[in-house]
Protein backbone atom coordinates (compact mmCIF):
# COMPACT_ATOMS: atom_id res chain seq x y z
CA UNK A 1 0.00 0.00 0.00
CA UNK A 2 1.49 3.30 -1.03
CA UNK A 3 1.50 6.26 1.35
CA UNK A 4 -0.05 9.57 0.26
CA UNK A 5 2.37 12.48 -0.31
CA UNK A 6 1.42 15.65 1.58
CA UNK A 7 2.79 18.84 0.08
CA UNK A 8 3.79 21.00 3.09
CA UNK A 9 3.94 24.18 1.01
CA UNK A 10 0.38 23.69 -0.21
CA UNK A 11 -0.92 23.23 3.32
CA UNK A 12 1.04 26.24 4.58
CA UNK A 13 -0.48 28.44 1.86
CA UNK A 14 -3.96 27.09 2.66
CA UNK A 15 -3.45 27.80 6.36
CA UNK A 16 -2.30 31.33 5.70
CA UNK A 17 -5.34 31.89 3.50
CA UNK A 18 -7.62 30.81 6.34
CA UNK A 19 -5.88 33.16 8.74
CA UNK A 20 -6.21 36.04 6.28
CA UNK A 21 -9.91 35.46 5.60
CA UNK A 22 -12.05 38.10 7.33
CA UNK A 23 -14.17 36.78 10.20
CA UNK A 24 -17.91 36.92 9.68
CA UNK A 25 -19.46 39.88 11.49
CA UNK A 26 -21.03 38.95 14.80
CA UNK A 27 -24.82 39.20 14.98
CA UNK A 28 -25.93 41.24 17.99
CA UNK A 29 -28.99 43.00 19.31
CA UNK A 30 -29.88 46.15 21.19
CA UNK A 31 -33.13 47.50 22.63
CA UNK A 32 -34.85 50.82 21.91
CA UNK A 33 -37.62 52.44 23.95
CA UNK A 34 -38.94 55.80 25.06
CA UNK A 35 -41.89 57.78 26.44
CA UNK A 36 -42.03 55.54 29.50
CA UNK A 37 -43.93 55.61 32.80
CA UNK A 38 -46.13 58.67 32.22
CA UNK A 39 -48.66 57.92 34.95
CA UNK A 40 -46.69 58.01 38.18
CA UNK A 41 -46.53 56.03 40.37
CA UNK A 42 -49.02 53.62 38.77
CA UNK A 43 -46.85 52.86 35.71
CA UNK A 44 -43.73 52.03 37.69
CA UNK A 45 -44.49 48.33 38.36
CA UNK A 46 -45.05 47.77 34.62
CA UNK A 47 -41.89 49.71 33.79
CA UNK A 48 -39.96 47.57 36.26
CA UNK A 49 -41.29 44.40 34.60
CA UNK A 50 -40.29 45.77 31.20
CA UNK A 51 -36.75 46.40 32.44
CA UNK A 52 -36.62 42.80 33.68
CA UNK A 53 -37.80 41.61 30.24
CA UNK A 54 -35.13 43.72 28.55
CA UNK A 55 -32.44 42.38 30.87
CA UNK A 56 -33.54 38.82 30.09
CA UNK A 57 -33.18 39.56 26.35
CA UNK A 58 -29.47 40.21 27.02
CA UNK A 59 -28.95 43.11 24.58
CA UNK A 60 -25.55 44.64 23.95
CA UNK A 61 -27.05 47.94 25.16
CA UNK A 62 -30.34 49.82 25.38
CA UNK A 63 -31.16 53.21 23.84
CA UNK A 64 -33.79 55.35 25.59
CA UNK A 65 -34.99 58.12 23.26
CA UNK A 66 -36.38 60.40 25.94
CA UNK A 67 -39.51 61.38 27.86
CA UNK A 68 -38.56 59.63 31.07
CA UNK A 69 -41.85 60.79 32.62
CA UNK A 70 -45.14 62.35 31.58
CA UNK A 71 -45.25 65.35 33.89
CA UNK A 72 -43.12 65.84 36.97
CA UNK A 73 -41.34 68.74 38.69
CA UNK A 74 -38.02 69.26 36.91
CA UNK A 75 -35.86 69.14 40.02
CA UNK A 76 -32.57 67.44 40.71
CA UNK A 77 -34.40 64.97 42.96
CA UNK A 78 -36.71 64.00 40.08
CA UNK A 79 -33.77 63.56 37.73
CA UNK A 80 -31.85 61.45 40.24
CA UNK A 81 -34.87 59.24 40.81
CA UNK A 82 -35.07 58.60 37.03
CA UNK A 83 -31.32 57.98 37.01
CA UNK A 84 -31.86 55.28 39.62
CA UNK A 85 -34.30 53.53 37.29
CA UNK A 86 -31.65 53.48 34.58
CA UNK A 87 -29.46 51.71 37.13
CA UNK A 88 -31.89 48.76 37.06
CA UNK A 89 -30.75 47.88 33.55
CA UNK A 90 -27.93 45.33 33.93
CA UNK A 91 -26.19 46.55 30.76
CA UNK A 92 -25.26 49.94 29.21
CA UNK A 93 -28.10 52.43 28.63
CA UNK A 94 -27.62 55.38 26.30
CA UNK A 95 -30.15 58.16 26.89
CA UNK A 96 -31.03 61.19 24.79
CA UNK A 97 -33.40 63.79 26.28
CA UNK A 98 -37.03 64.25 25.32
CA UNK A 99 -39.21 67.32 25.78
CA UNK A 100 -41.03 66.28 28.97
CA UNK A 101 -37.92 66.41 31.11
CA UNK A 102 -36.90 69.95 30.21
CA UNK A 103 -38.61 71.94 27.40
CA UNK A 104 -42.07 71.27 28.90
CA UNK A 105 -41.13 71.86 32.54
CA UNK A 106 -44.05 73.62 34.26
CA UNK A 107 -44.69 75.17 37.63
CA UNK A 108 -45.79 72.65 40.26
CA UNK A 109 -49.31 74.09 40.61
CA UNK A 110 -49.76 73.81 36.82
CA UNK A 111 -48.66 70.17 36.93
CA UNK A 112 -51.12 69.42 39.73
CA UNK A 113 -53.95 71.00 37.75
CA UNK A 114 -52.96 69.07 34.60
CA UNK A 115 -53.02 65.84 36.62
CA UNK A 116 -56.47 66.60 38.03
CA UNK A 117 -55.23 66.60 41.62
CA UNK A 118 -54.87 70.34 42.13
CA UNK A 119 -56.75 72.73 44.36
CA UNK A 120 -59.12 75.39 43.12
CA UNK A 121 -56.17 77.83 43.19
CA UNK A 122 -54.17 75.41 41.01
CA UNK A 123 -57.01 75.13 38.51
CA UNK A 124 -57.30 78.90 38.42
CA UNK A 125 -53.55 79.20 37.80
CA UNK A 126 -53.91 76.82 34.85
CA UNK A 127 -56.82 78.79 33.44
CA UNK A 128 -54.81 82.02 33.75
CA UNK A 129 -51.82 80.40 32.05
CA UNK A 130 -53.99 79.73 28.97
CA UNK A 131 -54.89 83.41 28.51
CA UNK A 132 -53.04 84.70 25.45
CA UNK A 133 -50.84 87.28 27.15
CA UNK A 134 -49.79 84.82 29.84
CA UNK A 135 -49.24 82.01 27.37
CA UNK A 136 -47.11 84.29 25.20
CA UNK A 137 -45.09 85.20 28.29
CA UNK A 138 -44.52 81.48 29.08
CA UNK A 139 -46.09 82.08 32.50
CA UNK A 140 -46.70 78.38 33.19
CA UNK A 141 -43.06 77.37 32.67
CA UNK A 142 -40.11 77.27 35.03
CA UNK A 143 -36.66 78.26 33.75
CA UNK A 144 -36.31 75.41 31.26
CA UNK A 145 -32.72 76.24 30.32
CA UNK A 146 -31.77 75.95 33.99
CA UNK A 147 -33.61 72.61 34.03
CA UNK A 148 -31.57 71.48 31.02
CA UNK A 149 -28.37 72.45 32.82
CA UNK A 150 -29.38 70.36 35.84
CA UNK A 151 -30.38 67.44 33.61
CA UNK A 152 -26.98 67.52 31.94
CA UNK A 153 -25.18 67.52 35.28
CA UNK A 154 -27.12 64.49 36.52
CA UNK A 155 -27.28 62.23 33.45
CA UNK A 156 -24.18 63.26 31.50
CA UNK A 157 -21.54 63.88 34.15
CA UNK A 158 -19.06 61.40 32.63
CA UNK A 159 -18.15 60.23 29.08
CA UNK A 160 -19.96 56.95 29.50
CA UNK A 161 -23.41 55.43 29.28
CA UNK A 162 -25.82 54.91 32.13
CA UNK A 163 -26.92 51.49 33.41
CA UNK A 164 -25.37 49.08 35.90
CA UNK A 165 -22.58 48.16 33.47
CA UNK A 166 -21.71 51.41 31.64
CA UNK A 167 -19.68 51.57 28.45
CA UNK A 168 -17.46 54.44 27.28
CA UNK A 169 -18.91 56.97 24.84
CA UNK A 170 -17.44 59.65 22.64
CA UNK A 171 -19.26 62.93 23.24
CA UNK A 172 -19.53 66.04 21.12
CA UNK A 173 -18.38 68.09 24.09
CA UNK A 174 -15.10 66.18 24.36
CA UNK A 175 -13.50 68.25 21.64
CA UNK A 176 -14.33 71.54 23.35
CA UNK A 177 -14.80 74.45 20.99
CA UNK A 178 -18.13 75.83 19.81
CA UNK A 179 -20.26 72.94 21.04
CA UNK A 180 -18.59 72.20 24.37
CA UNK A 181 -21.95 72.22 26.19
CA UNK A 182 -23.30 69.26 24.16
CA UNK A 183 -22.44 66.51 26.65
CA UNK A 184 -25.59 64.61 25.65
CA UNK A 185 -24.66 64.01 21.99
CA UNK A 186 -22.85 60.66 22.05
CA UNK A 187 -21.30 58.21 19.61
CA UNK A 188 -20.09 54.62 19.91
CA UNK A 189 -19.45 51.59 17.70
CA UNK A 190 -20.30 47.91 17.81
CA UNK A 191 -18.89 45.42 15.27
CA UNK A 192 -18.22 48.25 12.83
CA UNK A 193 -21.73 49.78 13.06
CA UNK A 194 -21.65 53.45 14.07
CA UNK A 195 -24.27 54.65 16.59
CA UNK A 196 -25.02 58.25 17.60
CA UNK A 197 -27.56 60.14 19.67
CA UNK A 198 -28.76 63.60 18.66
CA UNK A 199 -30.48 65.95 21.12
CA UNK A 200 -33.65 66.75 19.19
CA UNK A 201 -36.73 66.85 21.47
CA UNK A 202 -40.37 67.22 20.61
CA UNK A 203 -42.32 70.41 21.37
CA UNK A 204 -40.74 72.12 18.35
CA UNK A 205 -37.23 71.45 19.72
CA UNK A 206 -37.85 74.46 22.00
CA UNK A 207 -37.69 76.98 19.14
CA UNK A 208 -39.71 79.66 20.99
CA UNK A 209 -40.08 82.93 19.12
CA UNK A 210 -41.57 84.44 22.29
CA UNK A 211 -38.41 83.75 24.33
CA UNK A 212 -35.15 85.02 22.87
CA UNK A 213 -32.88 83.03 25.20
CA UNK A 214 -34.64 79.75 24.41
CA UNK A 215 -34.72 80.54 20.70
CA UNK A 216 -31.00 81.29 20.59
CA UNK A 217 -30.20 78.14 22.57
CA UNK A 218 -32.35 76.06 20.20
CA UNK A 219 -30.59 77.51 17.15
CA UNK A 220 -27.19 76.76 18.67
CA UNK A 221 -28.30 73.23 19.54
CA UNK A 222 -29.54 72.70 15.99
CA UNK A 223 -26.16 73.76 14.58
CA UNK A 224 -24.46 71.39 17.01
CA UNK A 225 -26.74 68.53 15.97
CA UNK A 226 -26.00 69.04 12.29
CA UNK A 227 -22.26 69.17 12.98
CA UNK A 228 -22.57 65.95 15.00
CA UNK A 229 -24.48 64.21 12.22
CA UNK A 230 -21.83 65.28 9.70
CA UNK A 231 -19.01 63.98 11.91
CA UNK A 232 -20.87 60.72 12.52
CA UNK A 233 -21.30 59.96 8.85
CA UNK A 234 -17.72 61.01 8.14
CA UNK A 235 -16.57 58.55 10.79
CA UNK A 236 -18.75 55.83 9.23
CA UNK A 237 -17.27 56.44 5.79
CA UNK A 238 -13.69 56.52 7.11
CA UNK A 239 -14.23 53.18 8.86
CA UNK A 240 -16.16 51.66 5.95
CA UNK A 241 -18.95 50.98 8.43
CA UNK A 242 -21.66 48.58 7.25
CA UNK A 243 -24.45 50.68 8.77
CA UNK A 244 -25.29 53.75 10.86
CA UNK A 245 -27.88 54.18 13.63
CA UNK A 246 -29.13 57.63 14.69
CA UNK A 247 -31.33 57.99 17.79
CA UNK A 248 -33.27 61.10 18.79
CA UNK A 249 -36.56 61.89 20.50
CA UNK A 250 -38.71 63.96 18.14
CA UNK A 251 -41.10 62.52 15.62
CA UNK A 252 -40.07 64.60 12.60
CA UNK A 253 -42.67 63.39 10.09
CA UNK A 254 -46.45 63.72 9.86
CA UNK A 255 -49.13 62.41 7.52
CA UNK A 256 -48.93 63.83 4.01
CA UNK A 257 -46.62 63.87 1.02
CA UNK A 258 -43.20 65.47 1.23
CA UNK A 259 -43.11 66.46 -2.43
CA UNK A 260 -39.64 66.37 -3.93
CA UNK A 261 -37.98 66.69 -0.50
CA UNK A 262 -38.95 63.54 1.39
CA UNK A 263 -41.52 60.80 1.05
CA UNK A 264 -43.53 61.96 4.07
CA UNK A 265 -44.30 65.53 5.12
CA UNK A 266 -41.88 67.15 7.54
CA UNK A 267 -43.42 68.16 10.86
CA UNK A 268 -43.63 71.94 10.93
CA UNK A 269 -42.66 72.23 7.28
CA UNK A 270 -39.29 72.39 5.58
CA UNK A 271 -38.47 75.72 7.27
CA UNK A 272 -39.72 74.53 10.66
CA UNK A 273 -37.79 73.28 13.70
CA UNK A 274 -37.00 69.87 12.20
CA UNK A 275 -36.38 70.69 8.55
CA UNK A 276 -32.61 71.08 8.64
CA UNK A 277 -32.14 67.93 10.72
CA UNK A 278 -34.27 65.95 8.27
CA UNK A 279 -32.25 67.28 5.34
CA UNK A 280 -28.95 66.54 7.11
CA UNK A 281 -29.92 62.92 7.78
CA UNK A 282 -31.30 62.59 4.25
CA UNK A 283 -28.24 63.90 2.42
CA UNK A 284 -25.53 62.41 4.63
CA UNK A 285 -27.27 59.03 4.50
CA UNK A 286 -27.61 59.25 0.72
CA UNK A 287 -23.89 59.93 0.39
CA UNK A 288 -23.11 57.06 2.78
CA UNK A 289 -25.20 54.74 0.63
CA UNK A 290 -25.50 51.85 3.11
CA UNK A 291 -28.31 51.01 5.56
CA UNK A 292 -29.19 53.76 8.03
CA UNK A 293 -31.64 53.35 10.91
CA UNK A 294 -33.28 56.42 12.46
CA UNK A 295 -34.91 55.79 15.86
CA UNK A 296 -37.38 58.22 17.43
CA UNK A 297 -40.13 58.34 20.04
CA UNK A 298 -42.48 61.24 20.80
CA UNK A 299 -45.61 59.98 18.98
CA UNK A 300 -46.25 56.90 21.20
CA UNK A 301 -46.94 54.58 18.29
CA UNK A 302 -44.86 51.66 17.08
CA UNK A 303 -43.96 52.26 13.42
CA UNK A 304 -41.36 50.86 11.03
CA UNK A 305 -41.29 52.73 7.72
CA UNK A 306 -39.18 54.69 5.24
CA UNK A 307 -40.43 58.30 5.48
CA UNK A 308 -37.44 59.70 3.56
CA UNK A 309 -37.98 57.54 0.48
CA UNK A 310 -39.20 59.23 -2.72
CA UNK A 311 -40.65 57.02 -5.43
CA UNK A 312 -39.63 57.94 -8.96
CA UNK A 313 -40.69 56.98 -12.45
CA UNK A 314 -40.91 53.47 -13.80
CA UNK A 315 -37.51 51.85 -14.05
CA UNK A 316 -35.89 54.44 -11.78
CA UNK A 317 -34.63 53.51 -8.33
CA UNK A 318 -36.29 55.40 -5.44
CA UNK A 319 -34.35 58.07 -3.61
CA UNK A 320 -33.29 57.74 0.04
CA UNK A 321 -34.50 54.14 0.28
CA UNK A 322 -31.53 53.15 2.46
CA UNK A 323 -33.02 54.96 5.49
CA UNK A 324 -35.38 52.98 7.73
CA UNK A 325 -37.23 54.65 10.59
CA UNK A 326 -38.15 52.92 13.85
CA UNK A 327 -40.64 54.82 15.99
CA UNK A 328 -40.85 53.17 19.40
CA UNK A 329 -43.85 52.52 21.61
CA UNK A 330 -44.92 55.05 24.22
CA UNK A 331 -47.23 55.32 27.22
CA UNK A 332 -49.76 53.98 27.96
CA UNK A 333 -48.08 51.06 26.15
CA UNK A 334 -44.93 50.51 28.19
CA UNK A 335 -43.07 48.39 25.68
CA UNK A 336 -39.73 48.23 23.90
CA UNK A 337 -38.30 46.99 20.61
CA UNK A 338 -35.41 44.57 20.26
CA UNK A 339 -33.34 45.42 17.17
CA UNK A 340 -31.21 42.65 15.70
CA UNK A 341 -28.16 43.77 13.73
CA UNK A 342 -26.80 41.33 11.15
CA UNK A 343 -24.43 43.01 8.73
CA UNK A 344 -24.16 39.80 6.69
CA UNK A 345 -27.66 40.52 5.35
CA UNK A 346 -28.47 43.35 2.93
CA UNK A 347 -31.23 44.70 5.20
CA UNK A 348 -29.06 44.57 8.37
CA UNK A 349 -31.83 45.40 10.87
CA UNK A 350 -34.60 43.17 12.24
CA UNK A 351 -37.25 44.15 14.79
CA UNK A 352 -39.04 42.35 17.61
CA UNK A 353 -41.44 43.94 20.13
CA UNK A 354 -40.81 43.30 23.83
CA UNK A 355 -43.87 43.27 26.10
CA UNK A 356 -44.13 43.15 29.87
CA UNK A 357 -47.83 43.65 30.56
Amino acid sequence: MRGRFINPVRWLVAGLALLAAPAAAERFSFVALGDTAYNLPDDLPRYDRLIQTINAADPAFTIHVGDIWGARPCTEDSYRDALGWFGRYDHPVVYTPGDNEWTDCRRVEILRAFAGIGSEDDRQALAEAYRFENAFANSSYVDVLAALSTLRSVFFAAPQSLGADPMPLMRQSDGGGEFSEMVENARWERDGVVFATVHMPGSDADFRINDEARFRAAAQRNRANIAWLRETFERAEEQDAPAVVIALHAGMFVDGEGGNLTGSAIRGGEAGPYGWIVFAVRDYAAHFGKPVLLINGDFHEFVIDRPFMIERGEGEAPLYDNITRLQVYGAPQIRAVRVTVDTETPWVFGFEPLYAE
